[in-house]
């Protein structure tokens, strides 16, 4: 019991401090100092900067993309006309839920992924690898929902799409929730009206014609 305590206070602070500072302002000297514990407990439990990020990855990224992955299935299987709404609301929707059922860790955590993907520290290969059916089906689906549009377009305007959701949730969701009041049912209703807003902005964005020329 007590290794674990000792682990998931080093997870904890990781988390923190890699948020707020991103991997190359935090040193592993920090994090133990922040958890209180003995210079040798992370390399005790982790070893190395890289396992201790893919264990910070490993606690809620299996349920997030379990759960996007349901909502893929749904619009794959389904007999409605696959949208570009659709498909963005099965990418922003677990990390709302998030948001709401995970209270002040969930925010925790999307404040380390945002920032993780802002600094590049976060492959996008490696999550596909790790957790496959969350990130790898985006693609295809839009380009159901979006025919008319050149692939590179897609896949581009979705990563811009990614990096706009990343930081809409975890840094400008700070207007209606703070770490010390994360969201909660209760208070849900704004963070509804925020995702509905952010789907009426992406929607647009990847629904845009393309002007240049995509035929190279």
């Amino acid at each position: 019991m007590a290794r674990h305590s000792s682990r998931e206070k080093l997870l904890d602070s990781a988390e923190r401090l890699f948020a707020e500072r991103g991997l190359e302002g935090a040193s592993l000297r920090a994090v133990n100092a922040e958890a209180g514990l003995s210079p040798a407990a992370l390399h005790y439990h982790f070893g190395s900067q890289q396992t201790l990020v893919e264990a910070l990855l490993e606690r809620r990224m299996p349920s997030l993309m379990e759960r996007r992955r349901q909502l893929l299935d749904t619009l794959d299987t389904g007999e409605s006309e696959v949208t570009a709404r659709a498909v963005l609301d099965a990418l922003i929707r677990p990390l709302a839920e998030l948001l709401v059922e995970g209270g002040e860790a969930g925010l925790r955590y999307l404040r380390l992924i945002y920032r993780l993907q802002a600094d590049g520290d976060l492959d996008p290969q490696f999550v596909i690898d790790r957790w496959p059916g969350g990130v790898d089906r985006l693609v295809p689906l839009l380009r159901r929902a979006l025919p008319d549009l050149p692939r590179d377009v897609i896949q581009l305007r979705l990563g811009l799409a990614i990096d706009v959701m990343l930081r809409s949730l975890a840094l400008g969701t700070s207007t209606i929730s703070t770490p010390a009041t994360p969201f909660t049912a209760q208070g849900a209703g704004s963070l509804d009206a925020h995702v509905t807003a952010l789907l009426d902005f992406l929607t647009g964005a990847l629904e845009a014609p393309a002007t240049g020329d995509f035929s190279a």
